[in-house]
């Protein structure tokens, strides 16, 4: 069946909504999934306003979730207005963005996913977090909703897409037309419940990006029209974009997101460290621009 559409851009009216967190899940060791809920993922009214129940469309939709600046107990919050919000300059609030891992209208369960690594506000807060604690978070903002047509679709990226990918894997009406590669640490960092992942490790001597293309190239399919969405740290979006090119996608059927960039350094260790911040801070495509 040949591509009938393209990827389609919804705006949705943001909100800002208080959850409180119902449980935490430790999904590997270096993530944890954090569950929130609370009577304001439905519609409500705020202040002057009535605004809209919480509403997800896309599987890489993000929210912006707020925390308190380091040694404050309260977050810095912007106001809602009426399908947008107003942001504060000073003090500003502390907003970190992250992928809706999956939510359940009908339990009125939201689930987040942090990389927690040991420094970063969202990380060390998810590390923490208990239920009962609450949650600030306003989005999703924007859905992007995937073709209708293709014949196969091909998911890759680092840790940063793995909460979009596994959502699109979970959700995909036909998995043996979905292909994903993911690029983790190492074992331990697979998520075993996500069937069909190709997991790549990284490796000693070989760049990530390098290492992830090579995959992705095994696991293209070489016939019939499909789309392919790709996210991940900067140098290895490039890399998959020339993969793309090499297949003959067309630009209507690629999706590519850097989400991140390793700054240029010798410390193996710095950059190690930096990229563990990009994961928390910036986690998903074009979020400080929406």
């Amino acid at each position: 069946m040949p591509v009938t559409t393209p990827s389609q851009r919804l705006d949705l009216p943001i909100v800002l909504r208080e959850l409180r967190v119902i449980r935490t899940t430790e999904v590997t060791p270096r993530m944890r999934r954090i569950t929130v809920g609370g009577d304001q993922l439905g519609a409500f009214r705020t202040g002057e306003f009535d605004v809209t129940p919480f509403r997800t469309e896309g599987a890489d939709d993000y929210v912006k979730v707020f925390l308190p600046e380091e040694g404050e107990t309260e977050p810095v919050l912007p106001e809602q207005h009426d399908g947008h919000l107003h942001w504060p300059r000073k003090p500003a609030p502390v907003a970190r963005a992250y992928t809706v891992r999956r939510f359940d209208a009908v339990t009125g369960e939201l689930d987040l996913d942090f990389v927690v690594h040991g420094h970063g506000v969202g990380g060390n807060w998810a590390r923490d977090a208990k239920p009962g604690d609450v949650l600030h978070l306003a989005g999703p903002k924007v859905s992007t909703i995937p073709p209708v047509g293709a014949e196969w679709w091909l998911l890759a990226g680092d840790e940063t897409a793995l909460p979009a990918i596994g959502r699109y894997v979970e959700t995909h009406d036909d998995p043996a037309t979905l292909h994903a590669v993911v690029l983790v640490d190492g074992p331990a960092e697979e998520q075993s419940d996500l069937a069909g992942v190709t997991w790549v490790h990284r490796q000693a001597g070989v760049s990530d990006a390098q290492a992830l293309a090579d995959a992705v190239r095994r696991v293209v399919p070489q016939a019939g029209d499909g789309w392919m969405w790709i996210a991940g740290e900067a140098a290895i979006v490039r890399e998959l974009r020339a993969v793309a090119k090499e297949r003959g996608i067309p630009k209507a059927q690629l999706d590519a997101s850097g989400y991140w960039r390793v700054p240029v350094t010798g410390a193996l260790g710095r950059v190690r460290a930096l990229r563990d911040q990009a994961v928390e801070s910036m986690e998903h495509r074009r979020r400080e621009h929406h």
